[in-house]
């Protein structure tokens, strides 16, 4: 093959570096299409999230895979440089790894798209997904790391460079682990939250006096988004020297609370029935928990505690903001001599 190329641009060489290399670039992108259309009428036929998200993710890397490939394996046959060689190796370790990731982002959308169907994950699935994130995380550092490696493995300076250093290891060892410390300790706080799962995706929680949604996990740092959009960046070493509430570390449903302060004259069974009444027509109550309670007194008024259930943090937030606010107008309207009032006596009529 290489005899019958020579032969046939002896006298314009130039010719087949241009139309050997073009070649095998649209024929690497005819069979891209090609297996393309054959995985998409496959999917056509048995669909599913998982092939769809493949076929999403795969579209950009498999568009450079092929065409690199069938380039490279050309290359003898028009008597190149090494250097070309080398160039293509290190072009097609950068997809590969491009490839994988992009695979591996796929299954998680797959993943997050499964549990994702009824829009509330709930602790088994919060806990898969906190899991998939983490060990997604570390096997893009693993490819990364090995595509990194695979390319200066072909550049001949970098192999010199790489004996240069290992002379100095005993250095360049305390320098390198004085350094990676905060990191190893934040790689081990990863695996010791997506296996104990103290937190996880989804959760609610109160970190710092703020209560936010942890939005995502990474290997070196935790993002929360607050009620008011905000977002908290904290490091993962974080969760291991300080507290922190996790609201839905075993279940999302909580009870909130309200506190009235009324009057002794105040009817207390009258306000529970409206109590009552109110909660069950309410769209946020999950028809768990409910009661209204005198907790306290003082020698002035009555302290009356409304508790109730809903199915998550934000729920009970705005249930409690919703019940607060009628229970009030329903004591100004109808017993405004019932609010907390100093009692004062005239003592020169005593």
């Amino acid at each position: 093959m290489e005899m019958f190329i020579s032969n046939l641009f002896e006298d314009m060489p130039w010719l087949a570096y241009l139309l050997v290399p073009g070649a095998s670039i649209l024929l690497g992108l005819a069979v891209r299409w090609i297996l393309f259309a054959i995985f998409k009428l496959y999917n056509s036929k048995k669909p599913s999230v998982l092939k769809e998200e493949l076929l999403t993710h795969l579209k950009a890397p498999t568009f450079w895979f092929l065409p690199l490939l069938f380039t490279y394996l050309t290359l003898p046959y028009i008597g190149l440089d090494s250097f070309w060689h080398k160039l293509l190796e290190m072009l097609i370790i950068v997809n590969l790894a491009w490839l994988f990731i992009t695979a591996l982002g796929a299954l998680e959308e797959a993943v997050k798209h499964t549990f994702n169907v009824d829009g509330v994950h709930q602790a088994k699935e919060r806990k898969v997904l906190t899991q998939l994130r983490f060990m997604k995380s570390i096997a893009q550092v693993v490819i990364a790391t090995i595509a990194l490696a695979s390319i200066l493995w072909n550049i001949p300076t970098a192999k010199q460079l790489g004996e240069t250093i290992l002379t100095s290891a005993g250095v360049l060892g305390i320098i390198v682990g004085v350094a990676a410390q905060k990191s190893i300790a934040n790689l081990i706080t990863g695996f010791q939250i997506a296996f104990t799962q103290t937190l996880k995706i989804d959760d609610e929680v109160v970190i710092e006096g703020e209560f936010g949604t942890v939005e995502d996990i990474t290997l070196t740092y935790v993002v929360v988004r607050t009620w008011d959009w905000r977002r908290l960046v904290l490091p993962l070493n974080y969760f291991n020297d300080k507290s922190f509430v996790n609201w839905s570390f075993a279940s999302r449903r909580l009870i909130g609370s309200v506190y009235l302060y009324v009057d002794y004259t105040f009817p207390v069974a009258e306000l529970r029935e409206k109590f009552l009444k109110l909660l069950k027509n309410h769209r946020l109550w999950d028809k768990k928990e409910a009661d209204l309670l005198v907790t306290d007194s003082d020698s002035r008024a009555m302290q009356l505690r409304a508790t109730f259930s809903a199915k998550n943090a934000t729920d009970v937030w705005n249930l409690r903001c919703d019940i607060r606010e009628q229970l009030i107008s329903f004591i100004r309207e109808n017993h405004p001599n019932a609010l907390p009032k100093i009692r004062m006596v005239d003592l020169q009529a005593v």
